[in-house]
């Protein structure tokens, strides 16, 4: 079958494969949105901070593929500006116009490159707050809007919340008010929380980073294990304060995180 003659979203995807991108990096979704008129596949966490390879369509002109990334080596930055299918770079993303089996060659051949891997394992991004400085901050691919389900660690919350561009997709999305679950990595110690003030979820999540409060049960466990035995979730996103409120109770006995004798370590909701 010719890649031609399939759809744009099988099409990217033979490209992936083909060029042998797929033994580089892990796919973590594939996406097509009509109305956008674009297919992407979206890679996991890796050491050049790309995130997707997607095909854009036009209603007039060719097709053009573009690389969707994080902060990247000035040298990676360099050599896809310099391909002569190239015609424009920005800040995330490289577009490129041309033999699509040409250009995703050249992915592979630069993104293979055991030179280029240890160049970007030294590209680092630190946190730009004081409170935290000397902090190095993981990639997060803060075009997703898609929230539900995933989990964060308290490094990606702050990435989330320093990454100021105007493409922050996720900050928004995080940043209604709704209930969470902060829980342990192997899923045994769990605590519940509302959060309905300015900066929803995300804010609430940034407080806890500071102070705990009066949640002394999550207070003895952090002190205990640390933020980094914790994920953060959400669990569902309310309309106000009334419902927050509500659903948070709701939410307490469903998962049984309520306790109002001595810590335990499991059920981390003294009140």
């Amino acid at each position: 079958m010719e890649i031609a003659n399939v759809s744009r979203y099988d099409r990217l995807y033979h490209l992936f494969l083909d060029s042998k991108l797929s033994t580089q990096f892990d796919v973590r979704t594939r996406d097509d949105d009509p109305d956008k008129r674009f297919s992407a596949v979206r890679v996991n966490r890796n050491v050049f901070n790309i995130r997707a390879f997607e095909i854009w369509e036009q209603k007039t002109g060719k097709p053009y593929v573009r690389i969707y990334h994080g902060k990247i080596t000035d040298s990676l930055r360099a050599e896809l500006k310099a391909h002569e299918a190239n015609f424009r770079s920005v800040v995330y993303y490289s577009d490129f116009r041309g033999d699509e089996s040409a250009i995703f060659s050249f992915f592979y051949e630069i993104l293979s490159s055991d030179v280029s891997k240890d160049i970007a394992k030294k590209n680092k991004s630190y946190t730009k707050n004081s409170a935290y400085e000397g902090l190095e901050l993981p990639d997060v691919d803060t075009s997703d809007t898609e929230v539900m389900g995933v989990e964060y660690s308290w490094k990606e919350i702050i990435a989330i919340n320093e990454d100021s561009s105007s493409s922050n997709e996720l900050k928004k999305a995080l940043s209604r008010p709704g209930i969470y679950l902060q829980r342990s990595s192997d899923g045994t110690a769990r605590y519940v929380g509302s959060a309905y003030s300015d900066g929803g979820i995300l804010s609430r999540w940034l407080k806890h980073l500071n102070s705990n409060g009066d949640a002394k049960h999550l207070n003895l466990y952090v002190l205990d294990n640390g933020y980094s035995q914790l994920v953060f979730t959400v669990l569902e996103f309310t309309d106000d304060g009334a419902s927050a409120i509500s659903s948070e109770t709701r939410w307490k006995q469903t998962l049984g995180t309520k306790n109002t004798g001595p810590y335990d370590g499991v059920r981390l909701n003294k009140n």
